[in-house]
Order: C-alpha cells, then structure tokens, then sequence
C-alpha cells in the first residue's frame, strides 16, 4: 500500500483537521451527465461541462439500442446499434453559458429502451458522419472530443446483482422455460448456449463470493453469464478464482473478458479464457490470453500447475500494450516471483481504445450440449478488482460530523475506482485499520460506527496498489 498524506483528528468539543493537498493544476476539460432518464421513459438527457470554452464546443450526444427485447411481449429492434441524437441533420447540442446542456435523445420509438447514452464533448466545426445502427462510436469521433461520458441505463425487467462493490446484468438466452422473457429468444453465444439468470445459475454468498453454475434445467443445460453495469476503460482488471481450473470439465470454458459490439476494434475483446476446449490443444493446456483478432497471432496458450485452487488472472490495458499474468495465490503488490506463473504482452494493430465496453464473466459449454461428465459444474470467484491506471491522488476532506463518543462521519475526495483504506489512531503511533472503501464515484462518506474511546483520536487513508 502507498500511503497518501491524509490525517485528520476528531475531538470531543470540536474538530481539528490536519491534511496535505496537491499543488494546483489546470483543469481539464470534462463533461459529466446529470440528468440520466430512466430506462422506457422520453426524457431530456442533461448535463455539465466545465473547464472548457463554452462558446466554441459543443455536446455530441449518442444512444445504444440493444439487439434484445427490453421486456416481455416487446418486438426486438430490426435495427440496433448506436445512434447520433437527436437528428442526423442537428447532430450537436449548444452548451448555455452556465456549462448546462440537455437533448433529446428519444426520437423514434424504440429510443427509450437505449441501453447506453455517450456524450462527446466536441468543438463546434465537429462534422464527423451522422452515426446510424453503428456497433462502435469510431475513434475518428473520439479524437474530435476533448472530453466524453458514457452511462448505462437499469432495465427493471434484467435481473441485477452486486459483486466485488460493481453492479452486473445477468444474461437470459433461449426461453428454455417457455416463457418469452429472455434477451434472446434463441440459444446464442458463446458457443451457442442457454442462459439463465436463475438463482441457481448465478448467485454471491455471504461472503462475496460469486458462483457461476451450469445446471440442467427445464431439460437442457443452461450456462451462466455476468457483464458489469458501467465501462471501465485503461487499466488493471484482476479477477480472482477460487476453483480447480486443471479440473475442469473439458468440455467447460470460464470466460474473463471485455467485449463492447465495436466491429471496428474486434468488439474490444480482451480475454482471459480457463478451460481444455475440448483437448483440442492437447491435454495440458488449461488458460490462454488472447486478443481479437485471434487469427493475427494474437493468443498464447500454456499449462498451470495441477492443484492450483486459488489464482488471480489479470490483464492491464493501456494505450501502448496489453500486459497479462496469472498469479499462484491472491493478487500482492508487487507478487513474489516464485507467484507468478505466466505472463505475456502483446501490442494487437489496432490497439483498441476505451469505449463502452463492458467486463463479461461466464461459464460456457464449447459448441455441445452437455459437460463431458454430464454433471453439474460450477465455479467461484471470490473477488474482481479494476485499478486505473495513473499514480493515486491523495484524498481531501470535504466535510466532517463528530460528537463525544459517538459515530463519526465525514466525506472524502477521492478518485474514483480507487480503493482505500481508512484507519484509526489515538496517538499518532498506533493505527488500525477501521473499513476499506471502493470509490465508485470521487466523493463518498466515511463511518466509523465504532470509534474508540479515547476524545480525541485521528483518521487517515492509504490507496491500495
């Protein structure tokens, strides 16, 4: 852990703070939605642009229909894709003079069951080709904006689950109940399989925990499939997996990838795959990395030591490379050598940018319709974790409440996707660790339900590497 210069003493008859800020530095320009309008209604998508001039930029704002019912007795779209909004013939959005700006993004029918929203922040003199049933939003579009924002939207009708402090759709494919009220009416990848989001297929324990099981139900196998609710972009993705991978059924693939529905970056598929694909490769090789396109030399296969029940599977995506390693153990910063177990980097042409893709975990059948050993197979990840990439900012203190001996409370500035840990101390010398907190957003409250008892104790806050 790094720490960052973060102190603050809380006493009983008031508060006394003591903190580092960083020295000052030129905003850059951002844009950020504020006004998101739920999933099936018409609203006006709104929100904010700072650092920025006003008078020469301008919003480019963008929606993604879904090629999947977004309800029950609701026709599929016969065109999906990204969308330029509101029109083709006025493309851009005025910002008023405040940083304010609002759209509308639902101008024809299906619009109010978009899955996504993008907005670019764009000069004025932007004339990039109007974007219609598009799988990607090009790169010529995103190094015209200085600044863009990407947000899902919740489909009420989608089961969605917490894990590792991240929210996940869970995939329906098949209607294997008869009931037509999956994304897919028909078996589909990969592999061409059945999904179920029952809780018997997809669950977290009370630990955390993430299980992914394939079960025979309504008398077919169903496989089992979780993709994030938000992008993520540059940087680390760690995915820890609690299971016999060398145990697999052969026949059984686990999935660890990003995928975004851009043909024009391969779908952005950077993959992590766990499986003996059949013994296709022969009987030892149980991981590969890979890249999209596949066919380009872009993949390593290679074998892991038997009775490996515990191992952390990561890639780190930047503009240059994507860096991949398998760990023995849980993830440590930096690993002890005798940890590590494989690595590989690779510079795919073209390298793919951020934008909108999401994290896809699933437990797949390889194109069959059954496990090898015809049982039920699952598998356990006890955690997730994205670190982006850049040197850790130290955290600010916005605003505190304490009273004697009880709860104390404050909110904190920090970076978002960032983890850290606050601890406790009463003489500067002692520190506990009190909770670790994921930053989802840069500012979140932080509770000390049980503080100590000394009047006057002190609080500070690492990042995590």
């Amino acid at each position: 852990m790094c720490l960052k210069r973060f102190c603050t003493r809380v006493a009983v008859v008031g508060v006394c703070l003591a903190f580092a800020l960083p020295a000052a530095r030129a905003a850059s320009p951002s844009i950020v939605i504020t006004n998101l309008p739920a999933f099936g209604s018409t609203g006006n998508l709104g929100g904010l642009v700072t650092s920025a001039n006003l008078t020469t930029n301008c919003v480019a704002a963008f929606i993604y229909i879904p090629h999947v019912s977004p309800a029950p007795g609701i026709t599929r779209p016969s065109s999906w894709g990204w969308f330029s909004r509101p029109s083709c013939s006025g493309q851009l959005t005025p910002i008023n003079p405040d940083g304010s700006w609002s759209v509308n993004i639902t101008t024809s029918n299906f619009d109010k069951y978009a899955s996504e929203v993008a907005a670019f922040l764009v000069p004025t003199n932007y004339n990039q080709a109007c974007v219609v049933a598009q799988g990607g939003l090009s790169n010529a579009a995103l190094a015209k904006a200085s600044a863009w924002v990407y947000a899902p939207r919740t489909n009420p009708n989608r089961r969605h689950l917490d894990f590792a402090g991240y929210g996940w759709w869970v995939k329906t494919a098949g209607d294997a109940d008869g009931i037509i009220d999956d994304e897919f009416a028909n078996p589909t990848g990969p592999g061409g399989n059945y999904f179920s989001d029952t809780t018997s297929n997809v669950w977290v324990d009370a630990q955390g925990s993430l299980h992914l099981q394939i079960n025979q139900q309504y008398g077919v196998w169903e496989c089992a499939e979780i993709f994030s609710d938000r992008s993520f972009g540059y940087g680390q993705y760690r995915f820890t997996v609690n299971t016999d991978v060398n145990k697999l059924d052969p026949n059984v693939i686990l999935g660890l990838f990003t995928w975004s529905d851009d043909t024009a970056y391969n779908d952005r598929e950077i993959d992590i795959e766990l499986g003996r694909w059949k013994y296709s490769f022969g009987s030892s090789y149980v991981e590969d990395y890979a890249v999209a396109p596949y066919n380009d030399g872009q993949t390593v296969r290679f074998a892991l030591p038997a009775g490996l029940t515990n191992s952390t599977h990561s890639f780190i995506w930047q503009s240059n490379n994507i860096a991949f390693q398998t760990l023995n153990g849980n993830f440590a910063s930096p690993p002890p050598a005798s940890n590590i177990l494989q690595t590989w980097t690779n510079c795919p042409a073209p390298l793919p940018p951020p934008g909108g893709e999401t994290v896809s975990i699933v437990l797949w059948l390889d194109s069959v319709s059954s496990p090898a050993s015809n049982n039920v197979v699952e598998v356990v990840l006890p955690q997730f974790e994205f670190v982006p990439l850049g040197t850790p900012q130290p955290a600010r203190l916005g605003a505190m409440t304490a009273a004697p001996r009880s709860n104390v409370q404050f909110t904190v500035q920090g970076q978002k996707d960032r983890r850290y840990v606050m601890f406790s101390s009463f003489d500067l010398l002692t520190w506990l660790p009190v909770e670790t907190i994921l930053a989802t957003n840069s500012m979140f409250q932080f509770t000390d339900t049980n503080p100590p008892t000394p009047a006057s104790r002190f609080y500070r806050a690492l990042t995590e590497p």
